[in-house]
């Protein structure tokens, strides 16, 4: 019996392992493909004997004039434009070591997310017998309404994560396709997985996007876009998962809002998920009290 349930565990997480890694990969290989066609169409750009800014940019007071003198300052020699480009990346540099080291963290951390939720697949059962076992000779039987407010709130984290990257896809497929851009259903499709990336999110797909028209000489169509993102495509995930959670849960939005900042200050990017939890066992702890005070 513990050989097929270590063998149902392992399976499990396997599969989540492939759903979580698998999206990912073909995110970037995604991206990368955008990223190469933009890099030749900017060294094609570069090939030209003449580099003019897209027109419609001209007609802004100082920006035009101060983008089209860039241009020409920097692209007329194209050994000052190396050492400009060396210079750049000298500077970068730093900040790309750390990036690099802040995605060998996180693969580490996912490596031992994965072994962990394989013991809770095999033993999870068995460790929270025991966890309400431990509290309720500590605490007695308000133990169980604790557990019971932990597990909610934790589940309507998980549904305003899924309802959240929906929408999200939604809204970019919708922008992609009013902008022209084809295949904007994919896109959608690869925005929504985006958007439970940390820190980055949405952005990895519709801001190359958007730089990849302004290259091509569709400004209004980019900077539609750009606008887009920054007004409905980013708050959107901001908007609905306090929303989702707080209807959930019938806690104050305000609350979840405390609980989200508050967690994300305390623990980092997972206390978006562990400072609502919190936030929840202390509203029923509360409740408790309030009741033990006064019973009517």
């Amino acid at each position: 019996m513990g050989g097929r349930r270590s063998f149902s565990a392992l399976l499990a997480t396997i599969c989540m392992g492939v759903s979580l890694v698998l999206p990912l990969l073909w995110l970037i290989v995604m991206v990368e493909k955008d990223l190469v066609v933009e890099y030749n169409t900017f060294q094609a750009y570069l090939k030209q004997s003449e580099h003019p800014i897209p027109g419609a940019i001209t007609y802004f007071p100082w920006i035009g004039e101060y983008l089209q003198n860039w241009l020409e300052k920097h692209l007329a020699d194209p050994v000052q434009l190396e050492q400009y480009l060396a210079q750049w990346l000298a500077q970068g540099a730093h900040q790309l070591l750390i990036l690099f080291g802040g995605i060998g963290r996180n693969i580490a951390k996912l490596a031992f997310a994965m072994m962990t939720l394989f013991f809770f697949y095999r033993d999870g059962e068995t460790v929270l017998h025991q966890i309400r076992g431990v509290l309720r000779s500590l605490v007695g039987e308000r133990v169980d309404a604790y557990m019971s407010a932990a597990g909610h709130m934790s589940r309507a984290i998980l549904l305003s994560v899924i309802v959240a990257a929906i929408v999200q896809g939604v809204i970019a497929a919708i922008g992609y396709w009013v902008v022209g851009i084809e295949a904007a259903a994919l896109l959608g499709i690869a925005t929504a997985l985006a958007s439970v990336i940390p820190l980055f999110g949405t952005a990895l797909i519709w801001i190359p996007l958007s730089i990849g028209l302004l290259l091509n000489g569709h400004l209004w169509p980019g900077l539609g876009l750009i606008a887009w993102g920054i007004l409905l495509i980013h708050p959107a995930d901001n908007l609905i998962r306090p929303l989702l959670i707080s209807n959930a849960t019938k806690i104050p939005i305000l609350f979840v809002m405390f609980g989200v900042l508050g967690g994300l200050a305390a623990f980092g990017l997972v206390g978006l998920f562990l400072g609502p939890v919190i936030l929840a066992v202390a509203i029923a702890v509360w409740g408790e009290w309030i009741k033990s005070i006064d019973p009517a």
